[in-house]
């Protein structure tokens, strides 16, 4: 049944204010508030519907509260995408991209607004150390039978380290702006 069928002259004259003052509304929820309330009130003799409309309340107090409804909510949260994007960048960058990769995940850090800026340099100079490190690891066991010990620490540093790295930046993005 239709919301206006059936009904007697008062929960008409309510369910066609309800409908223009439900106007600005999306159409699913319009017709969802109106068929609910027009089942409620079908088959009302008038002094019930009085009654039952006075229970209901103001149409333009319901309308309100599903505008309210429909409303999507208010985010303050900052869009974490950004950082996402950055950390698998900076902790695959090195092995999909050797070197080039994990330079563009630090320029993506240091262009960050939503990290402070200790908390930029500070990722910064913790990738760059674990990368040392890394290179030192490699370079201090060549030519030794000790060699895949360097080699080793040369590709598992970086993954490690910066693993790390994105953690820190991840615990700390948008604490502050900058």
């Amino acid at each position: 049944m239709k919301p206006f069928e059936s009904q007697n002259e008062v929960a008409l004259g309510y369910l066609r204010e309800l409908d223009a003052a439900l106007a600005d509304t999306p159409k699913y929820l319009q017709a969802e508030i109106l068929s609910d309330i027009a089942d409620d009130l079908r088959g009302l003799d008038e002094g019930a519907t009085r009654i039952r409309l006075t229970e209901l309340g103001d149409p333009r107090v319901i309308a309100a509260a599903a505008r309210e409804e429909a409303a999507p909510p208010a985010t303050t949260e900052t869009p974490r995408g950004y950082a996402i994007v950055t950390l698998v960048v900076l902790v695959a960058g090195w092995y999909l991209v050797p070197v080039l990769g994990w330079i563009a995940g630090l320029v993506m850090i240091a262009s960050g607004a939503h990290w402070q800026g200790k908390v930029r340099r500070n990722g910064i100079l913790a990738s760059v150390a674990v990368i040392v490190v890394s290179t030192l690891g490699l370079l201090v066991f060549r030519g030794s039978d000790a060699w895949l010990v360097g080699l080793v620490i040369f590709a598992a540093g970086p993954l490690i380290g910066n693993i790390f790295v994105a953690d820190y930046l991840r615990r700390n993005w948008a604490a502050a702006t900058t």
